[in-house]
């Protein structure tokens, strides 16, 4: 009988004490009791957003490092001749707009 209440107690304490530290409460089948918080909602969708933006950033980030490292290898010829490409091209589209 002693067993039994000390066991009840223990049982009470602990679930007592996940409550009170923030951890999770489970079932009799493990499985995982979570209490809907508006507010808790409504967090998790800011961060979730908040994350969408900072991976969209880290890629844009990602491709400017890999072109900055493109430019850094890539032979002094080579490059030059990209830019002269790049100015003849923009040279021929103000000349069709002074059209």
């Amino acid at each position: 009988m002693l067993l039994g209440l000390v066991a009840i107690f223990g049982w009470i304490f602990l679930d007592y004490m996940k409550i009170k530290n923030g951890y999770p409460l489970s079932d009799d089948d493990g499985n995982l009791i979570h209490k809907s918080n508006p507010e808790d909602l409504q967090e998790i969708k800011q961060l979730t957003a908040e994350n969408r933006d900072l991976m969209n950033r880290l890629e844009k980030i990602s491709e400017r490092v890999e072109t900055l490292e493109r430019i850094a290898t890539d032979k002094p010829a080579r490059l030059a001749a990209e830019i002269d490409a790049l100015s003849d091209l923009s040279s021929d589209l103000s000349k069709e707009k002074a059209k």
